[in-house]
């Protein structure tokens, strides 16, 4: 068979387009722990993606990344160097939380299309500026809010809004572990940092404090992060957001603290968040580490203990998580024409004549790929320069939202919010000063 014939078979056919230099995409990855290693595995899974660069302040990420990576990528420890090349046209940003605005912006201003890991801020006017940096630079960004891409959340969410179990008045979210010790990760002295890592990088904006081991536990720490409130939360109260079509509360109300680990943390392992949205809809999150039952029943035997969402309405009751999702209907009593009156139901014994139907039909779905199509969805849109199914703006308000639980934990007042100026309307001083902090020069935000 000659050439034109073979490139005319099936068999031709059957092998992959190679994609030429010009049509792949470059990818940087900026922080390369444990969620930065995930991104890269899916990204590199990608036919027009080359990974072209890593970079981590803690050399052996850095390194425990390139052993995952195809290609030579570059290894660097400063994420500007990586942005002045020409040849990168996109970055993952999966650094600690309070690393994530700068760096985002920062590669808007460069050109880059960013992917950015949720909470998207440390703060609520670090997200707002975050929005308008990828709007001003007309860039793609895509936040880590990949629950937004699985097919059974987006099926799920359909239902809701189709009607399924009606009028939705409560939600709820949670995540409930168990430890059996209260000394989490104790109270460990101050140390010169391990080899290969940049101390003084890894704060960046943050305040400057001596190394502690514990403090790369990050999101227990109020400088970096919001305990599971900006963690699990933002991932949950985000379908919330997309189930009900809402994206923004009127009040918010918290209580709980660090009850029980008695341990160097700042942020709370206890807690409960209450927020008011239009539309007498309620919504309320809780967190506890000391007993993983959670709402729905569930025992808390998974390997995220027990969690997820829960959506009450008039017809019936929605409760989703990674696993899958299931509608309960609501029931309806009824009596018989001769029975022993409504007032014997309440009495099991006697209560005869009394019987039960739904008014939806019961529904359950399996779960489905996130991760994965969330990434081919970001690359899709740096290609078609569409809004990503978990666009910035998306991604901002759902972190915002759990951003303003953790201030109405701290100042102890209920809230009222102004999303229009992303500003509370009563309370302390201290609460709006909570809408933003100040940066450790020589790192600055223009506009924060």
């Amino acid at each position: 068979m000659n050439r034109r014939a073979f490139l005319q078979s099936p068999a031709a056919a059957a092998i992959p387009a190679m994609q030429a230099p010009s049509d792949r995409v470059g990818v940087a990855l900026i922080g390369c722990g444990g969620m930065g290693r995930a991104n890269l595995v899916d990204f590199q899974k990608q036919p027009d993606v080359e990974i072209r660069a890593l970079c981590d302040v803690f050399r052996p990420s850095a390194e425990a990344a390139l052993k995952l990576a195809s290609g030579k990528p570059g290894l660097y420890s400063d994420y500007r160097r990586i942005l002045d090349r020409k040849d990168i046209d996109a970055v993952i940003v999966a650094t600690p939380d309070h690393w994530h605005p700068l760096i985002a912006i920062h590669a808007c201003q460069a050109g880059k299309d960013v992917y950015v890991e949720k909470p998207v801020s440390h703060n609520v006017r670090e997200g707002r500026l975050m929005v308008e940096a990828a709007r001003r630079h007309n860039r793609v960004v895509q936040v880590g809010i990949q629950q937004r891409s699985g097919a059974h959340f987006r099926r799920a969410a359909q239902a809701v809004r189709d009607g399924k179990i009606g009028k939705v008045l409560f939600a709820q979210c949670w995540n409930h572990n168990y430890s059996a010790s209260t000394a989490g990760m104790g109270r460990p002295a101050d140390s010169p940092a391990p080899k290969g890592l940049d101390w003084d990088m890894w704060l960046g904006p943050a305040p400057e404090i001596p190394y502690n081991p514990a403090r790369r536990n990050f999101r227990a720490f109020w400088d970096y992060a919001g305990g599971e409130l900006t963690n699990w939360c933002v991932h949950l109260i985000d379908f919330v957001h997309m189930a009900l079509d809402v994206d923004t509360p009127l009040t918010v109300a918290s209580s709980g603290g660090k009850w029980f680990y008695d341990d160097i943390r700042d942020c709370a392992d206890t807690q409960e968040v209450v927020w008011e949205y239009p539309g007498n809809l309620l919504v309320r999150y809780s967190t506890l580490v000391h007993n993983s039952y959670g709402p729905n029943g569930h025992p808390g035997n998974k390997s995220f203990g027990s969690y997820g969402a829960i959506l009450q309405g008039t017809l019936g009751t929605l409760f989703i998580d990674r696993a899958g999702y299931e509608v309960t209907p609501q029931m309806e009593m009824h009596a018989e024409e001769h029975s022993a009156g409504s007032s014997a139901a309440y009495d099991d014994l006697i209560g005869f004549g009394q019987f039960f139907t739904t008014l939806t039909t019961p529904e359950r779905g399996a779960t489905s790929f996130q991760h994965l199509p969330h990434v081919r969805n970001f690359l899709d849109c740096i290609k078609s320069r569409e809004r990503p199914a978990g666009d910035i703006e998306i991604g901002h308000r759902s972190t915002a939202t759990c951003l303003l639980g953790n201030i109405a934990l701290r100042t102890g007042e209920k809230l009222k919010w102004d999303a229009a100026a992303e500003r509370f309307t009563n309370g302390s001083p201290e609460a709006n000063a909570l809408l933003r902090r100040d940066y450790r020069p020589p790192w600055s935000l223009p506009g924060l």
